[in-house]
């Protein structure tokens, strides 16, 4: 396609969406049981045949609303077509399984044979030993004598369709993170090779994640960054997002996205608040969901940035709204609060991600139905609200904004 509509730019939270990237739930998620959830980061297993048809209708009501829906599987597919690009992404998602010499020869030398789109399924939903011996030439593994049948010599990424985490798209570049737990960091070396290979994401800027120093332990994940205005950012430091890793992609974004300010918003580092955008969102110009239980826990600093990276100032902040109003310049900000101030309602609809909203335009924003009250306050409150059904795609603890990458905004 053309340059021009190529083009990737996020400037905003709730500018108009019209391109977003997404992963269809696939066979990786069949891979969970009950003995290996908590080791893949879910809380219970999910019914895939549902979950996907879930997420169909996420897609077609963003499609519905103008939005281009590109799909991460077939980026993967793509790139893959590549013979340099395979041999290389192969040898370092390999390193990262801890799989002997003699294995890794022999299992590299049958998947560079395998055509892209098979290669892409198994990247991504994984591979066991039973699967693996079905085609490996015997060799003189020693990993391979001690493993079980249905342990994973490649192991499955279940939680690659929450596709906001292993990159964040800011102005007209992106972030490849840096994920917290060993069970995601393929997704984010995936991300890193289609973003330089992939001819759709052509001359775009990797604002952090090239740098042999932006790994562990500098985490950051894309849902504790929000791009509030087009100088705005805030960045959650939280269970899954350092405070060193911050002030380094907060240079970055200063010398290369023309980013001033950060706020940096120190969040409980818990699994219910695990980033920022599970208990924070931006929903119109001057309208936030919050959920209300942190509020009092939240601790918040004004960092500035000169054009070539230095920091000018570091001032903390003691109220939220002051701090909002101050850097976006807003004469006043709503608070929308998760459950409407009742603790009960909150608490339950925080659990199943209602303050996790996506905005598809500014005060227009897509929401789990289940979310009852949390919906119902925030129509009140003058928002319109796309609702989609999430009883199993929620069971991986990840709302609308935490499945969606946007790409381009207006």
């Amino acid at each position: 396609m053309p340059d021009e509509e190529r083009s990737f730019s996020v400037s905003s939270e709730v500018g108009k969406l019209k391109r977003v990237i997404l992963h269809r739930p696939g066979k990786e998620l069949e891979r969970l049981t009950i003995d290996n959830k908590d080791e893949l980061l879910f809380d219970d297993i999910l019914w895939v045949e549902e979950a996907q048809k879930e997420h169909d209708a996420f897609a077609d009501l963003l499609r519905d609303n103008g939005v281009e829906v590109v799909y991460f599987r077939n980026c993967l597919s793509h790139i893959l077509r590549e013979e340099e690009v395979r041999d290389s992404l192969l040898d370092d998602a390999l390193s990262l399984e801890a799989i002997d010499l003699p294995l890794l020869s022999a299992l590299k030398s049958v998947l560079v044979q395998e055509n892209p789109s098979d290669l892409a399924e198994i990247l991504i939903a994984g591979l066991t030993k039973k699967e693996a011996l079905e085609f490996l030439a015997p060799c003189s593994s020693l990993l391979l004598r001690t493993m079980a049948d249905r342990d994973f010599l490649i192991r499955p990424l279940p939680n690659l369709y929450f596709q906001r985490d292993p990159f964040s798209f800011v102005k007209n570049g992106v972030i490849v993170s840096v994920m917290s737990y060993e069970a995601r960091r393929k997704e984010a070396l995936y991300a890193r090779y289609i973003f330089k290979n992939h001819p759709y994401f052509k001359n775009i800027e990797i604002l952090f994640g090239e740098h042999p120093r932006d790994t562990y332990p500098y985490n950051i994940e894309g849902g504790d960054i929000l791009v509030l205005s087009e100088s705005v950012v805030a960045i959650g430091v939280s269970q899954r997002t350092a405070a060193g890793a911050l002030q380094i992609v907060g240079k970055n974004l200063a010398e290369k996205a023309g980013i001033s300010t950060v706020l940096a918003v120190d969040i409980p580092k818990t699994r219910s608040a695990m980033h920022l955008d599970t208990v924070f969102t931006m929903v119109d110009h001057d309208a936030f969901t919050i959920y209300p239980e942190v509020k009092d826990y939240i601790r918040l600093w004004e960092l500035q940035y000169s054009p070539n990276g230095e920091i000018s100032s570091i001032n903390e902040h003691q109220n939220l709204g002051d701090c909002l109003k101050k850097t976006l310049g807003l004469d006043n900000v709503r608070f929308i609060e998760t459950g409407g101030g009742d603790p009960v309602a909150a608490a339950r609809d925080q659990w199943n991600d209602g303050t996790n909203t996506l905005a598809i335009a500014p005060g227009v924003v897509v929401t789990y139905r289940r979310n009852v009250t949390s919906n119902r306050v925030l129509q009140e409150n003058g928002i319109k609200v796309f609702e989609i059904k999430g009883g199993e795609l929620g069971r991986g603890r990840g709302g609308p904004r935490c499945m969606s990458m946007p790409m381009m905004r207006d």
